[in-house]
């Protein structure tokens, strides 16, 4: 069973947020995997022990080597293989153009399943995945947060609102992951001591073009204002006090 393991690295949470001339300024930012892909990268290497075959890690990003030994913790995990795709320019945005040169890249890895988290926790735009499925004709299943072997097909579980929906499906498939489908391992120290001699293959690839938006502007939020103390000598007091400010000043009541 070949398995295809999509991983988007984005800014580490604690990297400092900074708006220049309503651009982010990334220069500062350190990288991290995606968690929704680490919950991808332990289904991949669970279903791998227990039917034998490979996981393959596929990642686009840019040349910034920092992000490398981030991967090698996933390939600890147990995955066999990583294809960082190198893309000068690249960005995280544009999921249109990102999917076509990661499509480019599945076509040669004949999986049979494809698997990555739902969405990346810096733009939220959860479209690379489905767009990837289309590009390669086959099925998706997104927010998955339990997934089954059956024989030759997949069964996922996805919450819906007011129940859980039960999905079979012929394989290939792409499959995108929602928090707390598993438990991701810590690698033990051998692990990570082997994960070094695994195949890791850097690949130069050109831009992509694709039908994406473009973020025209960004900002802060504006910082929250003070707190109004209400004063009075009871507590009846206050409140009538409360009321009167929603009504005429917050205009809420």
């Amino acid at each position: 069973m070949n398995i295809v393991v999509l991983i988007k690295m984005v800014p580490d949470t604690e990297s400092r947020l900074e708006i220049i001339d309503g651009k982010v300024n990334e220069s500062g930012f350190k990288y991290m995997v995606n968690p929704y892909d680490e919950f991808a990268v332990e289904q991949a290497v669970q279903f791998k022990e227990a039917v034998g075959g490979k996981v393959i890690i596929v990642s686009l990003f840019s040349n910034n080597a920092s992000i490398d030994t981030d991967l090698r913790k996933m390939m600890a995990i147990g995955a066999d293989e990583a294809i960082v795709l190198r893309q000068e320019g690249y960005r995280g945005d544009r999921p249109s153009s990102n999917a076509k040169i990661l499509a480019q890249t599945i076509k040669e890895l004949d999986a049979d399943l494809v698997i990555g988290g739902v969405q990346g926790i810096d733009y939220y735009q959860g479209a690379t995945g489905p767009m990837i499925a289309h590009m390669l004709g086959i099925p998706h299943v997104s927010g998955v947060t339990n997934l089954a072997l059956n024989g030759d097909k997949i069964t996922a579980k996805r919450q819906i609102e007011g129940g859980l929906q039960v999905i079979d499906s012929t394989m290939p498939v792409l499959i995108t992951c929602q928090k707390d489908m598993n438990k991701v391992r810590f690698p033990a120290l051998k692990d990570i001591m082997m994960s070094k001699r695994k195949s890791f293959e850097n690949r130069e690839v050109p831009l992509g073009e694709g039908n994406d938006i473009e973020t025209i502007d960004c900002s802060l939020p504006p910082a929250r204002g003070g707190g109004v103390i209400i004063e009075g000598e009871t507590t009846e007091e206050k409140v009538d006090k409360l009321i009167e400010k929603l009504k005429t000043e917050a205009k809420v009541l």
